[in-house]
């Protein structure tokens, strides 16, 4: 599928939502109509049957108020498919601006920043502009943590890298499923605090689990209670003897009111936000997937979702305590309180090691359903080809995957058992880009997703880089001092001996051209040792002549400028050898800086 026909199957759905849309809106003014006819009808057939004194229009009264209630229901179910079907809407136009790389107002991940990652602050994996923000579109806050942590870990093996791509190509096209879980997400009204609170309220106990003889009491006075209104019924006399129950029933409250009120105050209100982890369960746990860990996140979420529904309906009968009227009147004839905390406690107890597991299901779901629309957005992306042994390294066509198709250079590279790569160039001549391509592009093999490039087969490796370096005045630490740090961190990482990717732009920058050098080669030397594969990029032609000195283990490579008819060109190709041609003081006498 091309581009263009991305767009157009974009277009199509937003104008078939839109429609939808349109069509639920004239539903939900009949229905409100009608509800407002029949609420009426209801006041007035209650007002005959005062009046007359007729049966008829009692059961008139009744029956309007049995369809005044189908039609709130109606018109609540039908709202809701309409808030649905817009949030479908806004996710289609949000696909179309990114396939046209207008992505810049969408959440950018800035709070999961780290400038001590190995590799995020370099690569641009998180803030304006960035992969997080070009690809994210997760619907929940621990999907989104879901979708960070992917894009900053390394995998375990190689194993774990093709049963996430497997994963992936199996949700890719399910168009419906992706964004049906990611609207309905985005209907969640969730709050940071929302399922640490639900965390809290999971690890602590309840008085009732040391004082169960208080759930048998309120069955007992429940029944009490019910047997004295039935016989009220009879004879209005018997009301008489609700009096001492109710007295009895708040001397029997009261001990623990306080109590109650905290363990109501852990978890109010919060049958909406599992009712919509609920609908999310749901999601999943009607859709035919074919791969085998998606089958049992199926089964997993089939059996969540019935336990989380009932957890939605006990905390929301719960929290009708909160309502004066309600609360006193059930708490009066039940010891309501001791009733509810006893049930939820109950589920508690069942399913207190396996809510928060159907959560990070729901989370884990959602960071695999931004890491599917983008490979279902790049259909010309290739699928990265990764062992354990692999010695060559084969990038074709690589590039780098936030710049759009029409100003996007690629390049092809392949090095062997070479393993330092030396990248020489002017100014702007795309050595940067190169390093960041190859860095990005091998964050998105590690999360399983299809890469910028017709084929990318190298070794599975770590990743270091040290490109971006950040002085820090909260620290009093200097530029200089903060890279030295940085590649303190990477030779310590070298020595584990596990297979390290270094990525490094202009080592040392912070120091005069002599010692920079020493400690470039130094470094160079130090890496020899071990099992990686190091590009770095320099200014500093001299670098290349340590070729001649490894030859078979050290590579050059380089980017060229041209002074074409006074103007300065590039072509941002890679190739091999060492740069020719420099740009600073042309760039400096047409500037007027020099002569």
């Amino acid at each position: 599928m091309t581009r263009n026909q991305l767009r157009s199957k974009y277009s199509k759905r937003i104008e078939q939502f839109q429609s939808a849309i349109r069509h639920r809106s004239r539903l939900i003014n009949y229905i409100s109509l009608l509800r407002l006819v029949a609420g009426v009808a209801v006041i007035y057939s209650l007002v005959l049957g005062i009046k007359h004194q007729g049966f008829l229009f009692y059961s008139i009264s009744v029956l309007m108020a049995v369809i005044f209630l189908i039609l709130v229901s109606l018109h609540n179910r039908y709202s809701d498919r309409r808030e649905l079907l817009k949030q479908l809407k806004s996710l289609n136009q949000t696909e179309q601006s990114c396939l046209d790389h207008r992505y810049h107002t969408l959440p950018d991940g800035v709070e999961h920043s780290d400038l001590s990652h190995p590799w995020s602050h370099d690569l641009d994996i998180f803030g304006q502009g960035s992969l997080f923000q070009y690809l994210n579109r997760t619907s929940t806050i621990k999907g989104n943590e879901w979708l960070a942590g992917m894009l900053t870990t390394e995998p375990e093996d190689v194993e774990a890298i093709k049963s996430r791509q497997g994963i992936i190509d199996d949700l890719k096209d399910r168009i419906d499923f992706r964004q049906n879980f990611t609207a309905r997400g985005h209907l969640i009204e969730e709050k940071k605090d929302d399922l640490q609170g639900i965390s809290s309220w999971l690890s602590a106990t309840a008085y009732i689990k040391k004082n169960r003889w208080l759930f048998y009491l309120a069955l007992t006075v429940s029944s009490i209670a019910v047997a004295i209104i039935i016989a009220g019924f009879f004879n209005s006399s018997n009301f008489r003897y609700l009096l001492p129950l109710l007295l009895f029933n708040w001397i029997m409250l009261s001990p623990f009111f306080v109590r109650t009120n905290h363990y109501q105050v852990s978890i109010s209100r919060k049958h909406e936000l599992l009712e919509g982890y609920a609908e999310l369960l749901k999601i999943i746990s009607t859709e035919p997937f074919q791969h085998p860990s998606l089958h049992v996140k199926r089964e997993q979420a089939q059996k969540g979702m019935k336990e989380v529904v009932k957890l939605s309906k006990l905390l929301n009968i719960f929290d009708q305590r909160l309502n004066m009227l309600m609360g006193l009147v059930f708490n009066s004839l039940f010891l309501f309180d001791f009733i509810m905390m006893h049930l939820l406690e109950n589920w508690k107890h069942k399913n207190r090691e396996k809510i928060l597991e159907w959560i990070e299901l729901t989370a884990w779901t959602d960071a695999m359903i931004s890491l599917s629309g983008f490979a279902y957005n790049h259909p010309g992306f290739a699928i990265p080809e990764l062992d354990e042994e692999q010695v060559i390294m084969e990038l074709k066509g690589l590039g780098h995957p936030l710049i759009p198709d029409e100003k996007r250079v690629v390049n092809d590279l392949r090095i062997d058992g070479e393993k330092i790569v030396i990248i020489t160039g002017a100014n702007m001549a795309g050595k940067s880009t190169y390093l960041r391509s190859l860095g990005i592009n091998t964050v998105l093999a590690y999360a399983g997703c299809p890469v910028c490039a017709e084929r990318f087969t190298t070794r599975l490796m770590g990743l270091y880089s040290s490109m971006r370096t950040a002085d820090s005045l909260r620290d009093e630490e200097s530029y200089f001092l903060a890279e030295i740090k940085k590649l303190q961190l990477i030779v310590r990482r070298m020595e584990t001996g596990k297979p390290l990717l270094i990525l490094l732009d202009e080592v040392l920058k912070g120091t005069n051209t002599t010692d920079k050098k020493r400690g470039s080669v130094g470094l160079i030397k130090r890496s020899l040792q071990y099992p990686v594969r190091c590009f770095i990029a320099t200014h500093d032609l001299s670098m290349g002549e340590l070729e001649k000195e490894h030859g078979g283990e050290i590579v050059n490579y380089c980017f060229e400028s041209y002074i074409r008819e006074l103007n300065l060109e590039f072509d941002y190709t890679i190739r091999k050898g060492i740069a020719t041609n420099m740009n600073a003081s042309f760039l400096m006498k047409q500037m007027g800086i020099m002569d």
